[in-house]
């Protein structure tokens, strides 16, 4: 290899990086045992995600001193995308709608109002098979199947 080609295969390489966002930050989160805000900072250098908009995002939080992820049993987190699907559905991200269905499944609540009026992509199904191998649990599989609730299992 050339140096320019070394040189041209490094800013591909920090680019790539660069295109991390809060959602692959967060699931890089959810892999790491006992995770912390050392971890948070350390995943976010060189990306796109930031720990502030993460903390806006309700992706995390401190309490007492603890970090706490914002999973789909957090009360904060589902305040936050409560609040965002009673107003703007167009506001939500896939981690919003993936969190928002996991919730409404484990409440034993159709979800299928929701998957229809979502329309389903490859975005929210990616994200969800990402939740599943991040937790060990494929429950976030599950919930786009056609109705699900409780229930029906």
């Amino acid at each position: 290899m050339s140096a320019k080609e070394v040189v041209d295969e490094i800013y591909g390489v920090i680019q790539q990086g660069s295109d991390i966002g809060e959602i692959d930050v967060f699931l890089d989160l959810l892999e790491t045992p006992n995770a912390s805000y050392d971890d948070l900072n350390k995943l976010t250098r060189g990306t796109n995600a930031s720990p502030e908009q993460m903390r806006d995002m309700k992706l995390y939080r401190r309490d007492n001193g603890n970090f706490v992820l914002g999973t789909w049993d957090d009360e904060k987190r589902m305040a936050y995308i409560q609040e965002r699907v009673n107003g703007d559905d167009e506001a939500l991200n896939a981690l919003d709608k993936a969190q928002f269905l996991r919730y409404r499944y484990e409440q034993g609540k159709s979800t299928q109002n929701y998957l229809s009026k979502w329309d389903v992509d490859d975005e929210l199904r990616e994200l969800c098979e990402g939740l599943a191998d991040a937790t060990g649990d494929d429950t976030y599989q599950r919930i786009l199947g056609a109705d699900t609730t409780l229930g029906d299992y």
